[in-house]
């Protein structure tokens, strides 16, 4: 199996899923599989909303509910929770922040990008919401100004390695595989535990042909997640793709079990797929 980059290059067959993003965790995208095309996954560093909050006022009431909802998985509750805190204060910054990641997650990213500008007419110095906007205008395309909020949330927080990662997979769709690179490394100099970084960077050495060296990166995720089914997939392509079938079968099947075990049924039935294609093989 030949593998390709996630959204860095997009064939014509391909088809791009977008998987939620939930607040404080990492994001999948992933890319279809069929003869020629291998599901790989980069994913996303998302900064959760600020857990320090005031409690003193019916605003911040509202807000830590929010965030109780948002942490459970229900974004609609925690967009209303946020709204109401918005009404009773609207120069409530992290409120506005919040409830914009909130929208990202129920995927209504306009309405995040509107609240990401609204927290940052109030506080213009938050790097995360420059990191959280940048996503948003990331999943709609818009790689470009993506890397400039991406670049601006650096500028303000110079070790911010979720940013540096997330310029990265932005690079890397634009075609700009080195400075991908460079980014996914600077972030893993950061935060040398970061497993996400590792499996981006394996990724963008896949799509470079250097299967050697990306293997080498997936082996440090998984290192780091032994549970990160994602490392394994791409592991598995990667191994696929230097003609090792049996390291290649292993790696997509305990993907698979991972997928299956997460209940992600999307991700789980096209590494089926890519199982039943290396087969044929």
């Amino acid at each position: 199996m030949k593998n390709h980059l996630l959204t860095h290059k997009k064939p014509a067959v391909a088809k791009i899923i977008p998987v939620a993003i939930m607040a404080g965790l990492s994001g999948l995208l992933v890319v279809g599989c069929n003869q020629s095309q291998d599901v790989l996954v980069t994913e996303v560093g998302v900064s959760p909303p600020n857990r320090i909050t005031p409690r003193t006022s019916k605003a911040g009431e509202f807000y830590v509910q929010g965030q109780r909802q948002h942490s459970q998985g229900n974004s609609q509750a925690a967009i209303a929770a946020y709204s109401r805190s918005i009404s009773l204060n609207s120069e409530y910054a992290p409120a506005f922040k919040s409830r914009g990641l909130a929208y990202f997650d129920s995927g209504n990213k306009q309405g995040a990008i509107a609240d990401y500008n609204q927290a940052l007419r109030l506080n213009s110095n938050d790097a995360e919401t420059y990191n959280n906007r940048g996503n948003a205008f990331a999943s709609l395309g818009d790689q470009q100004a993506a890397i400039s909020d991406y670049n601006e949330a650096i500028r303000l927080a110079p070790s911010y390695a979720e940013a540096y990662n997330n310029r990265g997979n932005a690079r890397a769709s634009l075609g700009d595989r080195n400075g991908a690179i460079e980014d996914y490394t600077e972030a893993i100099r950061l935060d040398q535990n970061y497993s996400v970084a590792y499996n981006n960077r394996g990724n963008a050495f896949s799509n470079q042909g250097d299967q050697q060296k990306a293997i080498a990166d997936y082996n440090q995720a998984i290192r780091l997640n032994p549970n990160f089914g994602p490392a394994y997939n791409n592991r598995g392509n990667a191994f696929a793709a230097v003609g090792d079938k049996r390291s290649a079968l292993q790696d997509l099947q305990r993907a698979a079990a991972i997928f299956d075990r997460e209940g992600n049924r999307e991700l789980y039935q096209q590494v089926m797929k890519n199982i039943e294609e290396l087969g044929n093989s």
